[in-house]
């Protein structure tokens, strides 16, 4: 959901922004690869791009445990690794389970267990997130720890997507191929970074306050809104088997954003801020009705 919330602090909109740059950022090393190398191809040895995924959904959804456990009030609940019991030995046994496991399985595993992530990041405020907890046996940790834990795993097996995705050829950035579960994830996260900052923006100021150059909030968010409209216009004629065409060509990019910043800033932040969630919605939308041979069509 489109959500600025500017309630929450600098500390906790650095948080989520890196939890979906991150997770952004590893999934977009997917982009450009079929189907059977999503599934089938070793990332490292014994794991497949799609056991990947599914090992990350898995300690994502083990940090939300202690963090609900503190969210609780039962600290005293959550019981470390041992040796008998070890992060070697969880992923060993994970290994074995996840390696036939489906792409689009593995996907929805990710999405499922950072959305009950984030939902558990919510009941723990910025100084609770901070003060020590005692574990036993006698062991004091911060819960922030398992907060920032996701996106660090993310940024360790991300270094490792990127080796693997050098294997293959480069994505055509004419074309940029994606396997369709992807594009809600990848755009939902980089969405999600930039609300995440703009959080700190305060409201009587996302009309005043300079952010890029001399570009308010506001005249951003107008700006995203204008290429998000260029794509649906594009989506929804090729929708209905057309070749897409626009009421003007654009002849020089930056003429253009400095024109269309300009028509921003005249507008209330009320429209602009309709516009930027309802031109999302509607890409989201109309790509999903196209068929794979439509999204990877050149015009």
């Amino acid at each position: 959901m489109d959500v600025l919330d500017s309630t929450i602090s600098p500390r906790r909109a650095e948080l989520l922004a890196r939890l979906a740059a991150e997770r952004s950022f590893l999934l977009q090393q997917l982009e450009g690869v079929d189907e059977a190398a999503l599934t089938d191809s070793v990332v490292t040895p014994g794991w497949t791009v799609a056991a990947l995924l599914a090992h990350l959904a898995y300690w994502e959804a083990f940090a939300a445990d202690r963090l609900a456990k503190v969210a609780d009030g039962r600290p005293d609940d959550i019981r470390l690794l041992t040796a008998d019991d070890s992060l070697d030995d969880r992923n060993e046994v994970m290994q074995r389970r996840f390696a036939g496991i489906a792409f689009d399985e593995a996907l929805a595993m990710v999405a499922k267990e950072r959305r009950g992530f984030l939902l558990t990041l919510r009941r723990l405020d910025d100084e609770t997130l901070e003060r020590r907890v005692r574990l036993r046996p006698g062991r004091r940790v911060a819960p922030g720890v398992w907060a920032r834990q996701p996106h660090r795993h993310d940024a360790d097996h991300a270094a490792e997507l990127v080796r693997w995705r050098a294997r293959y050829p480069a994505n055509d950035p004419s074309v940029r191929v994606i396997h369709r579960a992807l594009l809600r994830p990848i755009l939902s996260l980089s969405r999600q970074e930039l609300l995440a900052v703009a959080a700190v923006v305060a409201p009587e100021e996302y009309e005043t306050r300079p952010i890029e150059g001399m570009w308010t909030l506001k005249q951003i968010v107008g700006h995203l809104s204008d290429y998000d409209r260029l794509g649906v216009l594009a989506l929804r004629q090729l929708s209905a088997g057309l070749e897409p065409t626009y009421e003007r060509s654009i002849e020089d990019f930056e003429a253009y954003n400095v024109e269309r910043g300009a028509a921003w800033a005249a507008v209330p932040w009320g429209e602009a801020w309709a516009h930027y969630v309802a031109t999302r919605r509607a890409l989201l939308a109309v790509a999903t009705t196209l068929d794979d041979a439509a999204l990877a069509r050149p015009f």
